[in-house]
């Protein structure tokens, strides 16, 4: 809490928002969890809930009332719903390569032994296998990869270039025909 106080200028805003913490904190969360379903996120969105209010201090008359409690839930449900609606098109993973479906160190050695191609994969720099894989493995586009890897598309489109002709370099050099 000292975190948001320290964000208010005013005593009689600070007391107003202390109020409203020790009043809503507990509900604010149950509000968001019920959306999302995960405490870590509904922390999130509590906290952002909290800087919000904490905008819009001065419009509230009374800390302490069915409005302010009808505001704060609002809040809380309109931010939830953003993030909800957010994972649901798929922009938010989490980042560990299981979610990206992309194939760990140990995994390529196994499937690497059989095949040439699969070996050639291998291979490849990280960034290059591990872009390939989610376009034509996982069929991810351009869009989306460009999201969860967090580039640009033309980036993504010419590092997909690069790993193409890489690896058609180590097929070339494996001796197979291309």
């Amino acid at each position: 809490m000292l975190v948001y106080l320290s964000l208010i200028d005013q005593d009689e805003k600070k007391a107003k928002f202390e109020i409203i913490y020790s009043e809503y904190k507990n509900l604010m969360f149950y509000v968001a969890n019920q959306i999302l379903g995960d405490t870590r996120d509904s922390e999130d969105i509590v906290h952002q809930a909290f800087l919000k209010v904490i905008e819009i201090l001065e419009k509230i008359p009374v800390a302490a009332c069915p409005q302010t409690r009808s505001l704060v839930v609002t809040i809380v449900e309109r931010k939830a719903i953003d993030l909800y609606r957010v994972r649901k098109r798929g922009r938010l993973l989490p980042l560990d390569e299981e979610n990206f479906h992309v194939a760990m160190p140990s995994q390529i050695d196994s499937f690497a032994e059989g095949s040439v191609i699969a070996s050639a994969i291998a291979a490849l720099p990280p960034r290059y296998r591990e872009l390939l894989l989610l376009k034509y493995d996982n069929g991810y586009t351009v869009q989306e990869i460009a999201g969860i890897m967090d580039m640009s598309e033309a980036n993504v489109k010419k590092t997909i270039q690069r790993a193409k002709a890489k690896l058609q370099t180590l097929l070339e050099e494996m001796g197979v025909e291309v």
